[in-house]
C-alpha cells in the first residue's frame, strides 16, 4: 500500500460532564470528565516529502507556524524518531476554532497517528500517548477517542464501554473563549458533587435521559457571567425540544441532546439564527478515521 499520501478525518469532542477538582502545582487543574467523539470533523491530508515540514490551512483563524498544534505534533514525531522525512500537511477546518470542541487537539492527535504511518515508523501507541501529553492536556484523548473518562489534567484515560449512539445539536456563537481564562474563573469547592461521581468505566444502561441527568460543567458558570449568550443558547435548545443542554469544555459551544436523528434535525432547524453555527452530530467510536479519497 502506498503510504506517501494519507487522508484523515479528525473528529470533534464533547464533554458530557466536566468537574474541576483542584489546581495543581504546575499551573494546570485536575479534572474528571466524560468525553465522547462526535462526527463533526476537520480534514487533514499528508504528503511525504524529503525533509521539510509545512502546513497549509484554509482558515485565517488558524496559525500556520510552530504554534499550530498540528505542526507541533509533526515536529514532535520528527524530533523523537530522527526521521529523515518531511511532510506537506493540508488542513481543512470544519470544527469551529476555540469553541470547546477540541479541534486543534484533535488535529494534533490525528497528526501523530498519520505521521507515524506516513513515515512507516512503527511507533507504539504508548509512545504516541507520551508525545501527545507533551503537546497538550486534551491531545491524548484524540489518539483513541470514542468514550473516555479523563482524569488528572486530562491525560489519564479509561475507556467507557457501552455508551449508546446519541444525537446532539451543536450551537456555536461568534465568539472565542480562551481555555486558560475559563479555568481561572472556576470557584473550586463551591459546587456540589452528584451523579457524575458514580459513573464507572461502563456506559451499560445509559440512554439519552440518563446522560442528561449526569450533565455538569464546572467551567460553565464563569463563562456565562461574561458571555450570557451561552445561557441564552442553552435555554433556546431546551425550549425547542432538547432533553438537556450543556456547554462543552471551555465553550462557547453549547449542545443539546436529542431523542433521535429526526428530533435533532428539527431542533437544529428551529434554533438556526444569523451569527450562529449549528450542526447535527452523533457519537462515533474513535477520534479519527483514515480515508483513501484524495
Amino acid at each position: 500500500m502506498d503510504r506517501s499520501f494519507l487522508r484523515f478525518m479528525a473528529f470533534a469532542k464533547l464533554n458530557l460532564f466536566l468537574e474541576v477538582l483542584n489546581k495543581r502545582e504546575d499551573g494546570y487543574h485536575n479534572i474528571r470528565s466524560l468525553i465522547v467523539s462526535v462526527n463533526l470533523a476537520d480534514t487533514l491530508k499528508f504528503k511525504r516529502t524529503r525533509s521539510d515540514l509545512t502546513l497549509k490551512c484554509d482558515s485565517d483563524e488558524v496559525p500556520s507556524g510552530p504554534e499550530n498544534l498540528c505542526l507541533a505534533a509533526a515536529l514532535a514525531v520528527k524530533d523523537y524518531s530522527n526521521s529523515r522525512y518531511g511532510a506537506e500537511i493540508t488542513l481543512h477546518k470544519s470544527i469551529p476554532v476555540a469553541a470547546g470542541l477540541g479541534g486543534g487537539s484533535s488535529d494534533a492527535g490525528c497528526t501523530l497517528i498519520a505521521i507515524n504511518k506516513l513515515w512507516e515508523l512503527g511507533l507504539a501507541e504508548k509512545e504516541l500517548f507520551a508525545l501527545a501529553e507533551e503537546i497538550g492536556s486534551d491531545v491524548p484523548f484524540f489518539i483513541r477517542g470514542g468514550a473516555q473518562l479523563a482524569e488528572g489534567r486530562g491525560e489519564k484515560l479509561t475507556r467507557v464501554e457501552g455508551v449508546p449512539e446519541t444525537w446532539f445539536v451543536l450551537v456555536t456563537p461568534q465568539l472565542k473563549v480562551n481555555s486558560g481564562w475559563a479555568y481561572s474563573r472556576v470557584k473550586i469547592g463551591l459546587t456540589k458533587r452528584g451523579y457524575e461521581h458514580r459513573i464507572m468505566p461502563s456506559g451499560v444502561g445509559l440512554d439519552a435521559a440518563s446522560i442528561v441527568r449526569g450533565f455538569r460543567n464546572d467551567l460553565e458558570s464563569g463563562v456565562i457571567e461574561t458571555y450570557p449568550v451561552v445561557r441564552e443558547l442553552k435555554d433556546l435548545l431546551i425550549s425547542q425540544g432538547a432533553l438537556g443542554s450543556l456547554m462543552s469544555g471551555s465553550g462557547p459551544t453549547v449542545f443539546g441532546v436529542a431523542r433521535d436523528r429526526t428530533s435533532a434535525t428539527a431542533i437544529a432547524s428551529s434554533v438556526s439564527r444569523p451569527g450562529l453555527s449549528v450542526s447535527v452530530v452523533k457519537t462515533v467510536p474513535a477520534a479519527w478515521v483514515e480515508s483513501n479519497q484524495n
